[in-house]
């Protein structure tokens, strides 16, 4: 790869670069490690880092504490993404025994079955942090949640073409669209290619069905705060789906997480 191609592609595509490149944006990609984590490290499940002064979240029906989907330590995130925070943490909570994970499917920034938390100031004295997360199991229902185990993350740096699936991108690859038919390994390279799945932060999202924003008031959340895929044994979205969160650029350049949409779906 040379400094003018920023992203490796397909010989099948090559000819196509300049279309591609076009709207590239950078990423983070996620790796996993299931073990134990303390409470401030990055993570998917787990025990989160949660001051004993603050409310702890819970579900608006019942009252049910929200159970931990991810924490990112952002000390602990390669500088790379424009207007992200450099330090604090970001925390996901959802509700693992609602059947829809917390999701509301007519208003995805609803945040009544699910939370987004940014903790600015880090407390390091875990005596002022709560310990014992007991309270949040419901002996009662049944667990919905799709990460199985504790997991440890890793972040790596890169370049992401828009995806094929993303809102925008019908309109953007419009002249390859057009080829497609004619040619089935550009057919396969090019899905294949510009799939946008894994874990990540940044670049561009991955649905099995349709993106949420092509519809609705949803179209300014242009930036993926996070993506978790189903991956193996140990995540699943219901039948092999993803969960995206979503936030608008001023909205992230203000710490402003009140109004983030979130959406998972599976096949």
């Amino acid at each position: 790869m040379t400094a003018k191609h920023l992203v490796e592609l397909p010989e099948e595509l090559e000819r196509y670069r300049s279309i591609v490149e076009e709207m590239l944006k950078p990423v983070v990609w996620i790796d996993t490690d299931v073990r134990k984590t303390t409470l401030f490290e990055s993570k998917f499940a787990g025990d989160p880092y949660f001051p004993l002064s603050m409310e702890y979240p819970k579900n608006s029906s019942d009252g049910q504490p929200l159970k931990l989907l991810a924490q990112i330590n952002f000390a602990q995130l390669p500088k790379h993404l424009p207007n992200f925070p450099e330090e604090g943490i970001l925390q996901f909570y959802i509700d693992g025994y609602d059947d829809v994970l917390g999701m509301d499917f007519d208003n995805g920034q609803n945040q009544e079955g699910f939370r987004v938390i940014f903790h600015d100031t880090i407390v390091q004295d875990e005596a002022q942090l709560i310990q014992d997360f007991s309270f949040i199991e419901n002996k009662d229902g049944e667990l919905y949640f799709p990460v199985e185990r504790e997991m440890a993350l890793a972040f790596n740096v890169g370049m992401e073409p828009l995806s094929i699936r993303d809102f925008r991108g019908q309109e953007a690859y419009g002249t390859i669209l057009k080829t497609l038919e004619e040619d089935s390994q550009l057919e396969d390279a090019f899905y294949e290619t510009l799939a946008s799945t894994g874990h990540k932060i940044g670049g561009y999202p991955f649905f099995t069905q349709e993106d949420p924003r092509a519809y609705g008031d949803y179209q300014d959340s242009t930036i993926l705060l996070l993506q978790i895929d189903s991956v193996g044994d140990d995540i699943l979205w219901g039948d092999c789906g993803v969960g995206n969160f979503f936030i608008g650029v001023e909205e992230l350049k203000n710490k402003d997480f009140s109004n983030v949409l979130y959406n998972w779906d599976c096949y």
